[in-house]
């Protein structure tokens, strides 16, 4: 029987860091897969070079938008099987439950978390970097609060749910970047889903968790609720309405004025 703790929870952190370091060697040969020169970026120097730095901007984004969809459906799936196998236990109570399942997936993702900040701050900077860090430093943050005290497991799954919806929309860029037609019938299905699962798993798990968290207020604890309630919560609320507005009118808007005159 293995004993769930913060020394587990390290440790699959870190093991789960490594993981996604040897996927990166792994699944570097695909970023070569219908790359034209002419595409070829060479890349601004980041603030830090690290053995993860890439010469090639246009390839660092291949590289690190599939190992993004690999820990997608890696997470997605489990969260869909927790909240399968685990029922109604984990909605009756996302303070206190937990399995083993369910903590070392909150594990391998809040490794993943850190292994993607390291990349990114080895191959971004300016503006486009500092919107990815804080995005990253508020999850981290969220993470750890739940990892180290192995509490509050059931919310942290609850967040993941978003991760189903990152599955579609890391693809959509993948396509985007592989120079996929938009025509194509897995890129209009993707689009479909894409917007489908945004609004599923992102904006109405938001709805949710602000309620579920406010009802529990008392039980989160109460550094973990002011961080929540007071920083996470508002940042994500008005980071993701604004991401779905962007792929609402770039994936149908703009389509749709366009056959409109057209026609």
């Amino acid at each position: 029987m293995v004993t769930i703790n913060t020394t587990l929870g390290i440790s699959w952190t870190v093991l789960s860091f490594g993981f996604f370091v040897i996927c990166r060697y792994l699944v570097q040969p695909l970023t070569f897969i219908r790359h034209s020169p002419k595409t070829h970026r060479t890349k601004s120097n980041p603030y830090f070079q690290t053995c993860f730095t890439c010469a090639d901007d246009h390839q660092w984004e291949r590289l690190n938008l599939l190992i993004s969809w690999l820990h997608s459906l890696i997470t997605g799936v489990a969260v869909i099987y927790s909240f399968w196998a685990y029922s109604p236990d984990i909605y009756q109570d996302f303070v206190n439950h937990i399995t083993l399942v369910t903590y070392l997936t909150c594990a391998l993702s809040y490794g993943y978390f850190w292994y993607d900040l390291f990349d990114i701050i080895s191959n971004r900077r300016g503006s486009e970097m500092l919107e990815l860090l804080l995005h990253h430093i508020l999850t981290i943050i969220f993470f750890s609060f739940n990892i180290f005290r192995v509490l509050n497991i059931g919310y942290q799954m609850f967040a993941l749910i978003a991760e189903i919806n990152s599955i579609f929309l890391h693809a959509r860029k993948l396509f985007q970047l592989y120079h996929i037609p938009r025509d194509n019938v897995f890129v209009r299905l993707n689009m479909f889903l894409n917007i489908l699962t945004f609004f599923l798993c992102r904006l109405c798990m938001l709805f949710f968790v602000t309620i579920f968290v406010y009802h529990d207020r008392y039980r989160v604890g109460d550094i973990n609720y002011i961080y929540v309630m007071y920083i996470l919560l508002p940042g994500v609320w008005i980071m993701n309405p604004i991401l779905f507005y962007r792929v609402l009118r770039t994936d149908f808007l703009k389509r749709y004025k366009s056959k409109k005159l057209l026609s």
